[in-house]
């Protein structure tokens, strides 16, 4: 199916409709949204740990009451410091959350479809934008394919329902990017001040997207076109003065507390975490677009920096990346679309004009069958994933059990417990014990805990010694019962099956049923 929409031309769709453009961007946005309201209704998870606990369960416990990340200062004591993110994206989750909880909506799964559908529903501005500036700096043709490219690339739908403020922040800049180019001649001073506007909402859910910001500005300086310059700029300011400034007044009491405290972090941890090389994030978007199909993409976008206004903001953004230490690959999502954009269009002008490519129709013609073979394969596997199932379903058990005072995280074995997604538990005020040293006394360590929030159920992490493993926890806690044994998603077992470094969680959910007595050895001999 992939494969003959690919082959559709524009012409054949623009005999259908009586108004072309606005028709075919309609059929691409019904092309579009299909994979993603699948993808919103059956990928459930989450994609990595930012999306859910920098998101999702501060978001959540704020609704509930609590403070699962202890973010706000009146939570800290006595010396309370900025976290370094920006409340915009995780404030907006936290309103829908209390709105959804007045009209009796708590359940967490049913929640987060709601927030899955609203976050493919804002994705199509991406595929539509994206269209319309591949249609302004090329054909119908080219944008077409552009367009379908963008809806059905299999990353998009899967990122496009995730919460990572790397992907929530991409429909603010293509929005923009749109407004910078929309103008035959240039953008003008309205349009300037508008794709600031657009591009300073996306810095207040991603702060680095202040480096794709400085972008605009430089070319139009450079361009010597000082009024939408200044424009630009004042546009970029508004939202990240108001916003920002509002919301840490509010918390901290003074202007870009956490902007500021985000800076000095990523100053202090530049290798602290992973310290690629500067090519990593090159051979990234090299794979991301299915090979050989990519080296097309990224010989298009290095062939000419053009147009200037957005092509600066994506190359800065790229260069700025690679040059930091710390390279994660979420990091470079916010410019993936565009660059596809302006690499395929800049590759489809050149290639279409190539003497050499005209004599190879079939060559190309076998690459894009290739191209749209693999996609399709993992587009149906993404948009039916269930990301970090075995740790959301081990919550879920929980939340229908009304005798849990706390949870023991059992991971002697690899040493590493996995933070709970206590979202989806419900379950708030419960204590939470990792336990990763086999050598240390467990029975010591839950003597100290009030007889109310003493652990009494235990998630064993892995199958691995597990037998043994249960023996030394029964000799703290008591005689177990097996509740539930959690199995990972299909996605989940492919990465393991993969790269065996990510683990194949099945996850092992048993209850202490006998009182806790104290003064008990645990400690491995």
């Amino acid at each position: 199916m992939l494969v003959h929409l690919r082959g559709v031309s524009a012409g054949s769709l623009l005999r259908i409709f009586d108004r072309p453009a606005t028709n075919l961007l309609v059929v691409l946005t019904m092309i579009a949204l299909v994979p993603r309201l699948v993808a919103a209704l059956f990928s459930q998870g989450y994609f990595a740990h930012d999306d859910h606990f920098l998101v999702i369960e501060a978001a959540g416990s704020w609704a509930a009451g609590f403070d699962y990340n202890n973010w706000l200062p009146w939570n800290q004591g006595g010396d309370p410091r900025p976290s370094g993110h920006s409340f915009f994206y995780v404030g907006l989750h936290y309103l829908l959350f209390t709105a959804l909880k007045a009209v009796g909506l708590t359940d967490p799964k049913t929640v987060m479809v709601v927030v899955r559908l609203l976050h493919a529903v804002w994705s199509l501005v991406v595929v539509r934008t994206g269209y319309r500036i591949a249609l302004h700096l090329s054909d119908e043709r080219t944008a077409w394919r552009t367009g379908v490219f963008l809806a059905l690339f299999y990353f998009m739908p899967f990122l496009s329902v995730r919460n990572l403020v790397e992907v929530a922040c991409i429909p603010f800049l293509m929005l923009g990017a749109w407004q910078l180019v929309r103008a035959k001649d240039g953008p003008t001073t309205h349009h300037a001040l508008l794709a600031g506007l657009w591009i300073g909402l996306a810095i207040n859910v991603r702060f680095q997207t202040l480096f794709f910001a400085a972008g605009p500005g430089l070319a139009l300086l450079w361009q010597r076109k000082w009024g939408q310059a200044f424009a630009y700029g004042a546009g970029v300011a508004l939202p990240v003065l108001v916003l920002q400034s509002a919301i840490d007044l509010f918390l901290w009491g003074r202007p870009f507390a956490e902007l500021t405290e985000y800076v000095l972090y990523n100053m202090a941890n530049t290798t602290t975490y992973f310290d690629q090389p500067w090519y990593n994030y090159g051979l990234l978007l090299l794979g991301i677009f299915i090979p050989v199909f990519s080296l097309a993409v990224f010989f298009g976008f290095f062939r000419r920096p053009t147009p200037l206004v957005l092509w600066v903001p994506t190359a800065l953004f790229l260069a700025i990346h690679s040059y930091f230490p710390n390279k994660q690959e979420r990091f470079l999502f916010p410019i993936v679309p565009l660059f596809f954009v302006l690499g395929y269009v800049s590759w489809e002008l050149w290639r279409t004009s190539s003497a050499w490519w005209a004599e190879r129709e079939r060559l190309w013609r076998g690459v894009l069958v290739f191209t749209w073979s693999i996609n399709t394969l993992a587009l149906v596997l993404l948009c039916f994933s269930y990301s970090k199932r075995s740790r959301v379903e081990a919550m879920v058990v929980l939340q229908g059990m009304d005798a849990v005072k706390g949870i023991l995280i059992e991971d002697t074995y690899k040493q590493t417990a996995p933070m709970p997604p206590l979202f989806y538990s419900g379950k708030w005020d419960m204590s939470v014990e990792p336990w990763v040293d086999p050598k240390q006394d467990l029975h010591a360590r839950l003597t100290v805990f009030p007889d109310s929030t003493r652990p009494n159920m235990v998630l064993f992490i892995g199958e691995e010694d597990l037998q043994a493993r249960i023996s030394r926890t029964t000799i703290a806690m008591g005689r177990l019962s097996l509740i539930e044994r959690v199995q990972p998603g299909a996605l989940d077992r492919l990465v393991h099956w993969l790269n065996p470094v990510n683990r194949n969680e099945v996850i092992t959910i048993a209850e202490a049923v006998v009182p806790f007595v104290p003064a008990r050895s645990t400690a491995a001999q």
